[in-house]
């Protein structure tokens, strides 16, 4: 009788699970006014909450409202319901210290600037999420949308819109 590693048939059965809700995701028509808008592909979508984690925690402290936002903004750009973007989240939490220059490369050379505008929007309210916008908050969201190409006409556009959503939803 041989005896297998304990974690192997789990690996795999994870591996499985993550492969089939991602093959499940890129099936489904999207629902966004924009299909452009949203951001496809395991990489593409990995890259993009990793950031969002990176984006909360910037401040070094991490707070419900944040969380709460976080599951909002994933949910948001990658067309996902509650359950999948805590899903990505969770994923994307195994690759944190993937180097912030690899991911804004992989977001520069395969996102449209809709998509971009996008990112950068719903970092903004990560950034608005408990109430306080830090200047180290403000200087990551500059950073990565200059970063990736987009104008500062397009940052300012982003930050107002994403400030109107936060005090609109009575933050």
């Amino acid at each position: 009788m041989t005896v297998q590693p304990p974690n192997t048939n789990i690996e795999t059965e994870l591996l499985r699970a993550i492969r089939i809700f991602f093959e499940e995701r890129a099936a489904r028509p999207t629902l966004a006014e924009n299909p452009e808008e949203v951001l496809s592909g395991r990489p593409l979508q990995l890259a993009t909450t990793v950031l969002f984690l990176q984006m909360i925690n910037a401040d070094h402290e991490s707070k419900h409202d944040e969380h709460a936002a976080l599951v909002a903004a994933v949910a948001r750009v990658l067309e996902v319901d509650a359950e999948g973007a805590t899903f990505i989240i969770r994923t994307a939490e195994e690759h944190i210290r993937t180097p912030l220059p690899k991911l804004l490369r992989l977001l520069t050379e395969r996102c449209t600037t809709s998509q971009k505008k996008r990112v950068v929007e719903c970092m903004w309210q990560l950034a608005f999420a408990d109430a306080e916008l830090a200047g180290h908050e403000e200087y990551f969201v500059r950073k990565v949308a200059e970063s990736i190409g987009l104008q500062t006409a397009d940052l300012i556009e982003a930050k107002i819109l994403a400030r109107e959503a936060f005090l609109s939803s009575g933050g």
